[in-house]
């Protein structure tokens, strides 16, 4: 299975549509009268819909993920680069003249690599490729706005990857062509166990440099813990999508 196999069957599984399909069956079942098991796939697709959009369940699923590296507390002086990893883009952004942009989730990849680059003085590699063929890879992207927006130059692209363990592998030949052993890896927080796992067993040792941990709010009543909502949705969704892709890379394969 490729990876964009892969992440087609992970898009209909996975929260919600997951739910959607097991409404869609308990439905079938209900239509060719097999009531009692209509009705237990209809409740099963509730239940699990109420638990998963809960800032609770949430919280289970990502802490341990986002929490199993700390947060960068100091940079050893022989570092040599900043590696940042691609999230995702914004097609035909209206805004940008209808070009394609960085969204959200790299946006805040890029932000805290910028303050790592200016702080520490140290290049940047951008990792990511064209992962449904567009014309400019996410690196290129990437790389427009770190220049325009941050004033950071980029070192170097990596433009072939489509997964995380990509990623690792095509910058590691980057690193091996420019003599570069030690590196600042930039992504999530709950996504770093995953993408430490992919350059260590390529055979690179970086340095954990995690952003962006979701956490509870001091003020959040324990009540609100229960109350589902889409934010905690898509917290669900993402730790869930790290879950099965570590399985995926450490059982399956690449």
């Amino acid at each position: 299975m490729n990876s964009e196999t892969l992440r087609i069957v992970c898009d209909i599984l996975l929260p919600p549509s997951g739910f959607i399909v097991l409404l869609a069956i308990g439905l079938f079942f209900w239509l060719i009268r097999l009531r009692k098991t209509a009705a237990f796939s209809i409740l099963l697709a509730s239940v699990l819909l109420y638990f998963a959009s809960t800032p609770f369940m949430a919280h289970k699923l990502l802490d341990p993920l986002q929490f199993e590296y700390d947060v960068l507390k100091e940079v050893p002086q022989d570092t040599q680069a900043i590696v940042v990893l691609s999230a995702g883009r914004i097609p035909i952004a209206r805004e940008y003249a209808n070009l394609d942009t960085v969204n959200a989730a790299t946006l805040e990849r890029l932000r805290y690599a910028s303050r790592l680059s200016k702080v520490h003085q140290l290049p940047i590699i951008i990792s990511g490729g064209s992962v449904n063929d567009e014309r400019d890879s996410l690196a290129k992207l990437m790389k427009k706005t770190l220049e325009t927006d941050f004033g950071v130059e980029v070192k170097w692209l990596e433009e072939k990857s489509k997964t995380t363990f990509e990623n690792a592998m095509f910058t590691k030949k980057i690193l091996n062509e420019n003599s570069i052993s030690k590196v600042l890896l930039v992504t999530h927080a709950y996504h770093m166990p995953r993408a430490m796992w992919c350059f260590e067993d390529v055979g690179l040792n970086p340095i954990s440099a995690p952003t962006v941990f979701y956490k509870r709010s001091a003020s959040t009543s324990e009540l609100k813990e229960y109350i589902p909502n889409a934010g905690a949705l898509k917290q669900t969704s993402n730790a869930l999508h790290e879950y099965v892709g570590k399985f995926w890379y450490k059982y399956i394969g690449y």
